[in-house]
């Protein structure tokens, strides 16, 4: 596998992505103008600022990672100078800047999914005090670069090239080499051992749930090892492999009764015909629910080990549930090998 109203975004290609598309084209005609052109330039721009007030869990995860400064980024139309994405990043010496909080403008993602920087600072404290020292870590090759950079512990797929996640709109696509130029800005060099293993992880996780444990399992070499997943990587893993993983995303209005906006939720999945579906708040106003839209993710190792309706958490043999918190699950893999 070569991995090199409300807005509905869907991973498959082709596939209207809604209001952020209309958000796009009226805010930045110029940027769209830019993309008929036969090498069309980058359709945005980073720009970057120390954070003169950074929050509370920015500091704590900056004070992770040795010399990290707490910076805010921003992502701009390169013609109207729109704002379609803010972040929070920890800039540092020696490695490339890491990405602790993102949050689209535009109601769809927008380059990658969204990160809550209180998320990441719950699970680097879970993992600090529960996980056991040089700890074998099978994670996201962005979170897995989070990771080891705050964690004493070994993250395989940390070097992976995980290009092939980064997530477009669909004025942007014709731009997507020179994007993914820029975008090597957050990437370590090259390393095929850990591209390897990254193609490897996620068949794995595309497997039926019982080989899908033993092939990771495999990949340990008969070493304990750990794997954290978000419930997001069921979309990011659509977007690299949608042959594999058919999923989309939309959100709901969150901000009143729990109850009322999950049955919203379950009503509308029924009524599109889609197999299964999980929630998680996208922030204190929407719900955002990820859903495959065909039977096959259901049996899926990641379909039963992240909260979709239709998965058996916490009966998949030899994975076992150590920690969760908001979107992340962390299990822990039974020692063994295939055979």
């Amino acid at each position: 596998m070569d991995l090199a109203g409300i807005p509905e975004s869907r991973t498959a290609p082709g596939l209207a992505t809604g209001i952020g598309v209309a958000m796009l084209i009226a805010g930045g005609i110029l940027t769209v103008y830019a993309l008929q052109a036969e090498d069309p330039p980058p359709p945005y721009v980073y720009e970057m600022a120390e954070a003169a007030q950074p929050s509370g869990d920015a500091q704590a995860l900056a004070g992770a990672v040795p010399g990290a400064t707490p910076m805010t980024v921003s992502v701009k139309t390169a013609f109207g100078g729109k704002v379609v994405a803010r972040g929070e990043v920890l800039s540092r010496d020696g490695g490339p800047d890491l990405i602790v909080g993102w949050t689209s403008e535009i109601g769809e993602p927008v380059l990658r999914s969204d990160i809550s920087v209180d998320e990441e600072r719950r699970l680097v404290e879970a993992l600090r005090t529960h996980l056991p020292a040089d700890s074998l870590v099978y994670a996201m090759p962005a979170l897995s670069g989070r990771l080891a950079a705050m964690l004493p512990a070994r993250f395989p797929l940390a070097g992976a090239d995980d290009r092939a996640t980064v997530r477009l709109p669909d004025p942007w696509t014709g731009a997507r080499p020179a994007i993914l130029g820029i975008e090597d800005r957050w990437r370590p060099g090259p390393d095929r051992q850990a591209d390897a293993l990254f193609s490897a992880f996620v068949e794995a996780l595309g497997a039926a749930a019982t080989d899908g444990v033993a092939r990771l399992r495999d990949l340990a070499e008969g070493r304990d090892s750990y794997l954290v997943l978000h419930v997001r990587d069921a979309f990011d893993l659509g977007v690299a492999a949608p042959e594999r993983f058919s999923v989309g995303l939309r959100d709901f209005p969150g901000s009143g009764n729990v109850h009322d906006a999950s049955k919203l939720v379950k009503t509308w999945v029924r009524d599109e015909g889609y197999a299964a579906y999980a929630v998680i708040r996208r922030d204190a106003n929407a719900l955002r629910a990820y859903y495959f839209a065909d039977t096959i993710g259901n049996a899926t190792l990641l379909g039963q080990l992240l909260p979709f309706s239709s998965a058996r958490l916490g009966q998949v043999p030899d994975a076992s549930l150590v920690f969760q918190e908001g979107g992340y699950w962390v299990y822990r893999l039974a020692t063994g090998t295939i055979g």
